[in-house]
């Protein structure tokens, strides 16, 4: 009996044994795969098309490992956008607007536009006073701004590993030296510190590191990838190896060549590891490469390198379930090609916000910029409206950080990341023309916090017409204020009258304004009194030929003025407008000029640019002024010439198809009409035509005297400001000039 009961027992124990093996054998899982995707700024590219075949090849993918471009693109694939979704994101992005921190010049306020287009670089200055140099040319606001976007409801993760596909990328500390690979917390910024090239983007800063380019130590991360658990490692190598002499033109190779040597026994040994590896032909191209055509060859290059590979795809495709048995591997795979198309991110019209939080800031600052925006708590909100929050306050030019994060649930919490400018800052300005040769423009501002009541500049130029100007104002930084402000200029330039040279005008003057400002929107009012007092040098010519020898003159002004600016940029502007209008009352007591009635002046500018198509635009200009009174100063005539008002005198009118100064009647009004053509990317070609009338009465305005001109220019938009050559011709001149600039006008 009992060896009965034995048998039965021991039956039992072996068909258990064989139904879990039989089981097991059916629940086999395949291989786990690791992508590892290496970093090389735009050539990431190249990653988008190998995924694209990966993807046709029905690969899985179980885990991601990424530095840089790799960390981008391999962040946007572990959150469920496909090779497709990824195509189109790198091809339809203004890459130039991205890798910078430009802000629309819509967002931006008077003040902000001002300075933008005058000064070439700010350096800012800390609160003991001293220089504050940026860690890197680009602070990434931009792309930062756009991987939130592309991030939602990922921007605080608790674990890498619970993505759609587990994730990890590498940045590097620069403090200590060490690798840091982000295994949790905010996608958006692990991603943006993993693309932070030294020199380039400024580092970020986190838990109290200071984060680079993980390339530095680690640009093919496959060790990262086989610690996460991959068995299988597909890996895409963006290097294109060493560069000759010849090839290291451009800041970006040089960059790109430091960063590859670094690192490199890590990055062999990691390359030995791989049991795939793609290195797609990007001869020719660099980390800058991001102009559309290069994109599109980048991408088929990457498509094709992976193609190359099909057949070792495919052994490795075999290898990866061959655990896996028949009867269930093409259930294994389908379930692999749908695992992705499941969990795509969020993508919606709106957003419903529960609360709005404003970090950075405080008390009445923070009150000011819930007012300011639009959005508010408990409501809807669309991507377009976070979109125009964000580009509003990087327009206040008072932060030097914007961003924002949203909760990963709904009702969501929109909080938005704000850090101050220092109070104080230097900026600097240059420019080359033929007609003055090199100028140099430095001011010294307190013009970046909000809470600053008392705002001053000091402002200093040096050139043939050097000035020194001191201005200081009280109240709302973007309200109204009241002021006062000091100006020592002097002024040296040939004056002509038609075709001859009449002398060369020299002359100092001192100016004392008492002033009124106010910006509403795309408006700015000022209105005030002015003293102004000149030292003459040389004579002063009056337009009926006689001369007015005296050594000074001293009057007593009063001024208002209204000007509005739409314009989308200032220079080479494709929509928008800009309207200048201003009157002057001149005495030289406050009541009187010379024992008799004050005389005063009234000048309009108008100016816009229409599109005829995507590269052709018509460049409507009108402009006048008119001189009031029986006796009116030579020092306050009309003068005319150059390419920018007030470049010689305060109220001298531009001719551009002549560059010296003529002096004209007292009544002028002249029109401009200008095609402007893209030839090709920021290469412009321009042609313009110029018409106005001179009159001494007003009234004979319509049948005074012609002014005609016209100019050809060849134009680059240049990111330290325009450069341009043109030839002209005028009949003030009636002679054909040559006309160079280099820079910003100022």
């Amino acid at each position: 009996m009992m060896v009965h009961r034995d048998n039965i027992l021991c039956f039992l124990v072996l068909f258990c044994c064989f139904f879990a093996y039989t089981s097991l054998q059916a629940q086999q899982p395949r291989k786990k795969v690791g992508l590892v995707l290496g970093g090389g700024g735009a050539k990431g590219a190249a990653e988008v098309g190998v995924l694209k075949v990966l993807e046709e090849a029905d690969i899985p993918v179980d885990y991601i490992a990424g530095t840089s471009i790799g960390a981008i693109v391999g962040g946007l694939y572990a959150i469920g956008y496909d090779a497709a979704d990824i195509d189109s994101l790198y091809r339809n992005q203004n890459w130039l607007f991205l890798l910078s921190d430009q802000v629309k010049r819509e967002s931006e306020t008077f003040l902000s536009k001002e300075e933008r287009e005058k000064y070439i670089v700010h350096i800012p200055l800390s609160k003991e006073r001293k220089v504050s140099l940026p860690t890197g040319y680009v602070k990434g606001q931009n792309i930062f701004n756009l991987f939130s976007k592309l991030t939602v409801g990922y921007h605080q993760v608790d674990d890498f590993s619970n993505l759609p596909i587990p994730y990890r990328c590498v940045a590097v500390d620069l403090v200590e030296g060490k690798e840091v690979v982000f295994s949790s917390g905010s996608l958006p910024l692990a991603m943006r510190a993993s693309m932070s090239i030294p020199g380039v983007f400024a580092p970020v800063e986190w838990k109290g590191k200071m984060l680079v380019d993980g390339g530095a130590l680690n640009n093919l991360p496959v060790d990262v990838a086989k610690e996460m658990g991959a068995d299988v490692i597909i890996c895409v190598d963006l290097s294109t190896g060493w560069k000759k002499k010849e090839e290291l033109k451009s800041p970006s190779a040089v960059v790109e060549q430091l960063i590859g040597m670094m690192g490199q026994t890590k990055y062999r040994k990691n390359m030995a590891e791989a049991d795939l590896y793609i290195n797609p032909s990007l001869k020719g191209f660099s980390a800058a490469s991001f102009q559309p055509e290069a994109i599109d060859t980048m991408i088929q290059r990457g498509e094709l390198a992976a193609r190359q590979k099909w057949g070792e795809l495919m052994d490795l495709k075999k290898y990866i379930y061959a655990d896996v048995p028949d009867s269930i591997m093409q259930n294994e795979i389908l379930k692999d090609q749908k695992l992705l198309k499941l969990q795509k991110p969020l993508h919606t019209e709106a957003y419903h916000i529960g609360r709005i939080r404003i970090e950075g800031i405080g008390g009445e600052e923070e009150e000011w910029i819930r007012k300011k925006i639009a959005l508010r708590d408990d409501s809807e909100v669309s991507p377009v409206d976070i979109d125009g929050t964000l580009a509003m306050l990087r327009g206040l030019n008072i932060f030097s950080r914007v961003e924002y994060r949203l909760s990963n649930d709904e009702p969501y919490e929109l909080v938005f990341m704000l850090e101050p400018n220092e109070s104080r800052r230097i900026s600097v300005g240059a420019r080359f023309d033929t007609q003055d040769l090199a100028s140099v423009i430095a001011q010294i501002s307190n013009n970046q916090q909000f809470s600053t009541r008392h705002h001053y500049a000091l402002t200093g130029r040096i050139s043939r017409n050097p000035f020194l100007e001191i201005k200081y104002a009280y109240g709302n930084l973007f309200g109204a204020k009241m002021g006062f402000s000091y100006r020592l200029a002097h002024y040296d330039f040939d004056l002509y009258g038609g075709k001859h040279k009449l002398d060369a005008l020299e002359f100092l003057s001192h100016s004392l304004a008492g002033f009124y400002t106010r910006d509403i929107g795309n408006f700015r009012l000022k209105s005030g009194v002015q003293f102004d007092y000149y030292h003459y040098h040389s004579d002063m010519f009056m337009r009926d030929g006689s001369i007015q020898s005296r050594s000074s003159d001293h009057f007593l002004n009063y001024f208002a003025s209204v000007v509005m600016d739409t314009y989308d940029r200032r220079y080479f502007p494709t929509r928008g407008s800009r309207i200048q209008v201003q009157g002057v009352l001149h005495t030289d007591d406050g009541l009187q000029y010379a024992d008799g009635n004050p005389f005063g002046e009234a000048t309009f500018c108008g100016e816009s640019a229409l599109r005829l198509n995507s590269r052709l635009y018509l460049l409507p200009k009108l402009k006048s002024r008119f001189v009031f009174g029986s006796s009116i100063p030579a020092i306050y005539q009309n003068y005319a010439g150059g390419v920018a008002d007030g470049y010689y005198l305060p109220w001298q009118m531009a001719w551009e198809s002549v560059q010296h100064v003529h002096l004209l009647e007292r009544n002028v009004v002249t029109a401009q009409l200008g095609f402007r053509y893209r030839v090709k990317g920021k290469f412009y070609f321009t042609a313009l035509g110029e018409y106005g009338k001179e009159a001494h009465k007003f009234s004979h305005i319509l049948i005074g005297d012609d002014l005609w001109g016209g100019a050809l220019r060849a134009s680059y938009d240049f990111v330290l400001g325009p450069v341009s050559i043109q030839a002209n011709y005028s009949s003030m001149g009636k002679n054909v000039g040559i006309y160079i600039n280099a820079g910003f006008v100022f």
